[in-house]
């Protein structure tokens, strides 16, 4: 016999939502740091990124539910109407994170890894296989030598 659900309905679980990105929001994090210009200690704020990590904490600092898991998994197919809201709620979290980064508000660095983006530039071999390696001491040995050695 199924328990009962903690967030009883999808539109719930939005309005939980929405009130943890609120309080994100209306909550930066401080940054303190020494400026020499002034020479004193310094503090800025910095906008919170939402995550899905702080989601649950959020959910389970106001006793609403500890694991959010079941819930996006679909455990069972018992959460099955719950997975608009599930997606719609990754995209707005995607969304934050990737405009926050572009804008400069986050580390972009830190938050493109996240996001699994990746930026690479092929500035060596002009997209042809590399067949030989060049030894600052002059010497070339073919990629099969290189990897004879190893």
């Amino acid at each position: 016999m199924p328990t009962e659900k903690n967030i009883k309905t999808p539109e719930i679980l939005w309005e939980h939502f929405e009130s943890y990105k609120t309080e994100c929001k209306a909550n930066p994090r401080k940054e303190n740091y020494w400026s020499n210009r002034i020479e004193k200690e310094v503090s800025i704020s910095r906008e919170r990124v939402m995550t899905w990590e702080g989601f649950e904490i959020w959910l389970r600092k106001n006793k609403i539910i500890v694991n959010i898991d079941d819930y996006k998994a679909n455990k069972e197919e018992r959460y099955s109407e719950y997975a608009n809201i599930i997606h719609t709620i990754g995209r707005e979290i995607w969304e934050d994170k990737f405009t926050g980064a572009v804008s400069g508000i986050y580390k972009e660095n830190i938050i493109a890894r996240e996001l699994g983006i990746k930026d690479r530039s092929d500035i060596t071999s002009d997209n042809k296989p590399i067949t030989t390696i060049k030894l600052i001491r002059g010497h070339e040995r073919t990629k099969d030598e290189s990897q004879q050695d190893s």
